[in-house]
């Protein structure tokens, strides 16, 4: 799929005038706080996704009462257009032409994978960013699994609230065990949609990991769940029955798995230098873009934010030789950006919030180097 123009109203700092997007590698360079984060945010948003910076949707907006933002993409030779609108109270809503759509829909029509500098907590940070990643990989890769996680997640949140009233007023005779057995139903659907979707993401990764090179070709991943079956996770939930009563809030289940990165058995965030985390993490964005695409289809959008920071001249150029094969890409840099021209097909110049287009200083694309 091919974004062509996106535009958007009081969306942070970004003017409401049409963005135009040629196929190919678009450069996006500017200094800081201009606003080149800010145009990936607002594309992310009308992919249905969520803000690569963890950021609410009242800190996207310029008044803090709402945004939208449109789109315009080509796919399979016919014009997309999608829309959201947020607003103060009533949350998102998602269009497809006029007619509206479900997030999960908006995720499926435009389908894209966002690498940002805060992706290193993918993993460094807390189990609830990998657990993200999972579902995100789910999500985009098999759209019909969605429903599912969103079942679990519904049946967890009744669950908790029934646990947390049951600390004031005992529940009826049979209740609490009804909404278990629901939650063993959903979360083993869900735990093997991760399991599948990460099997397949993890082809991809050994393809690249193996053309990095020691040492990438030595890490580990494995998908890390306390109860190994539903039976297991039965007598869990059986024993952990008086502590859930005291907190209010379920403690066993696909809500507290984790993905784990080992290197010679040990952590990887302990193992590994800062570059190769960094690395790494490029490589894991780059094996989701595979996944995505082998599995729908589709040529998913591929967007990188301060694509170079961080990164070797050698690495950044490997990096942009190994961008997938996406009708649009999007990377941005506050550094000098003519060294890359004779990689990329699109410059776009970012200046408060405003995008200006100018020829590339020298006349050759990436794909005629390659």
């Amino acid at each position: 799929m091919q974004l062509t123009e996106i535009s958007t109203h009081s969306f942070r700092n970004l003017s409401p005038d049409p963005v135009f997007f040629g196929s190919g590698v678009t450069l996006i360079s500017g200094e800081n706080a201009q606003g080149k984060t800010n145009l990936l945010e607002a594309v992310a948003t009308l992919c249905g996704q969520r803000s690569f910076r963890r950021a609410k949707p009242t800190e996207m907006a310029a008044g803090g009462g709402g945004f939208s933002v449109a789109g315009c993409w080509i796919s399979n030779g016919l014009e997309e257009r999608l829309s959201v609108q947020w607003q103060a109270g009533a949350g998102r809503r998602f269009l497809r032409g006029d007619k509206t759509v479900s997030f999960r829909e908006a995720s499926a029509l435009a389908p894209a994978v966002f690498l940002s500098p805060d992706d290193r907590d993918l993993l460094t940070g807390p189990p609830s960013e990998r657990r993200r990643f999972l579902d995100r990989l789910v999500m985009a890769s098999r759209p019909a699994a969605g429903a599912d996680l969103v079942r679990y997640e519904r049946v967890l949140a009744s669950r908790n609230a029934l646990l947390a009233r049951s600390r004031q007023t005992a529940p009826a005779a049979g209740e609490l065990e009804t909404w278990t057995d629901e939650l063993v139903r959903a979360g083993t659907a869900a735990r093997r949609h991760r399991r599948e979707a990460l099997a397949l993401w993890l082809e991809h990764f050994a393809q690249l990991t193996a053309r990095a090179g020691t040492p990438y070709t030595e890490i580990g991943i494995s998908y890390s769940a306390r109860e190994e079956t539903a039976e297991d996770w039965r007598h869990a939930l059986a024993r952990l029955a008086r502590q859930e009563a005291a907190r209010g809030y379920s403690l066993a289940g696909p809500h507290r798995d984790d993905l784990l990165w080992t290197r010679h058995g040990r952590p990887l965030a302990a193992e590994a230098s800062a570059g190769e985390l960094h690395r790494t993490v490029v490589l894991a964005r780059l094996a989701e873009w595979h996944a995505v695409a082998g599995t729908t289809g589709q040529r998913p959008l591929f967007a990188v934010d301060e694509f170079d920071a961080g990164l070797s001249a050698r690495w950044v150029e490997a990096f942009l030789r190994e961008l997938p094969p996406a009708e649009t890409v999007l990377v941005t840099t506050a550094s000098d950006p003519e060294r890359w021209y004779p990689l990329v097909d699109h410059v776009l110049e970012v200046r408060s919030g405003t995008m200006t287009g100018r020829p590339l200083s020298v006349a050759t694309s990436r794909k005629k180097m390659s």
